[in-house]
């Protein structure tokens, strides 16, 4: 059974947002007088919310596990030769 994903659980990442997103979520902030910071910490609790009731988190990390297999086969192959 999964674990819920806990957004005090969570391990901060870093990433560049695009542009034209960070710009959006700026101004919402702005106009509503909140930390971008909160924002954007809601916006990404939402989205994992979403992810996680669509069984897309499970998808991805399936995924994610065959391209590694996939990359860790490769990089055997090529030790080998």
């Amino acid at each position: 059974m999964e674990r819920p994903i806990n957004s005090e659980t969570r391990k901060p990442i870093n990433i560049t947002l695009n542009p034209y997103l960070n710009n959006r979520l700026a101004n919402l902030a702005e106009e509503r007088g909140i930390p971008i910071e909160r924002l954007m910490d809601k916006a990404v609790d939402l989205l994992l919310e979403y992810m996680e009731d669509n069984d897309t988190v499970n998808q991805v990390k399936y995924s994610n596990n065959e391209a590694i297999e996939k990359n860790n086969e490769l990089i055997a192959k090529a030790e080998i030769s």
